[in-house]
């Protein structure tokens, strides 16, 4: 996806700066993209630094600058794995020997140094869990998709819907986190001037937790 920024600089800027600068690009060359920052998915209710929508595909994008750590990024990968289509690593220069040792070959990879540049292109992942995807999506939601199933326990209509076929239960994610994300991503629009600011990030934060049950 991501080709060069033309930023100047990066090497030991923030997870914060990086976001602007990927979002901006994002932007740039994705007219139907939708971008959503911390956003909560699956079971154990953790978040991606950047989820962007685009093309009917979900992508993840996990920010490494220079300070972080690689401690939880294996795992972090197989979670991502479960749930989104293509999983992205933008790095400092300094992280990028350790991140080859840990993801595979389908994994994104950019470096921050001068430029963004892209390292290794991500591919589709194969392997998603239905019911982690489910467990993205609010209870809510999913019920007023599946009138059916409203008089049944969250957890119940979870395990229903989860011997459905793929293409259905991924036609759901995507259309809930679009439901989820757009009205923040078009106040962000409105308010952001000619390039993101870390400053107008927060605005693409959800305000409350999603109600996974």
């Amino acid at each position: 996806m991501f080709s060069l920024f033309k930023k100047r600089e990066m090497c030991n800027y923030s997870a914060e700066h990086i976001k602007a600068i990927i979002i901006d690009w994002l932007l740039e060359h994705h007219n139907d993209i939708i971008i959503g920052n911390e956003v909560m998915y699956g079971s154990k209710r953790k978040v991606v630094d950047l989820l962007a929508i685009s093309g009917g595909k979900t992508i993840a994008i996990e920010i490494k600058s220079a300070t972080d750590k690689l401690s939880r990024l294996q795992d972090q990968i197989e979670e991502y794995s479960k749930i989104f289509d293509l999983i992205i690593i933008v790095s400092a220069p300094s992280h990028i020997p350790g991140i080859k040792k840990i993801i595979g070959e389908n994994i994104g990879l950019y470096s921050t140094e001068n430029n963004i540049i892209k390292i290794q292109k991500p591919m589709l992942v194969r392997n998603h869990d239905k019911l982690e995807m489910l467990y993205s999506i609010s209870s809510s939601f999913i019920k007023k998709q599946y009138s059916q199933y409203r008089s049944l326990k969250e957890s119940e209509t979870r395990l229903a819907l989860s011997k459905t076929k793929m293409t259905e239960v991924h036609q759901l994610l995507v259309s809930f986190y679009r439901y989820r994300l757009t009205e923040r991503f078009q106040l962000f629009m409105r308010d952001r001037g000619e390039h993101t600011l870390i400053d107008d990030i927060p605005t693409l934060s959800l305000l409350t937790r999603i109600d996974l049950f």
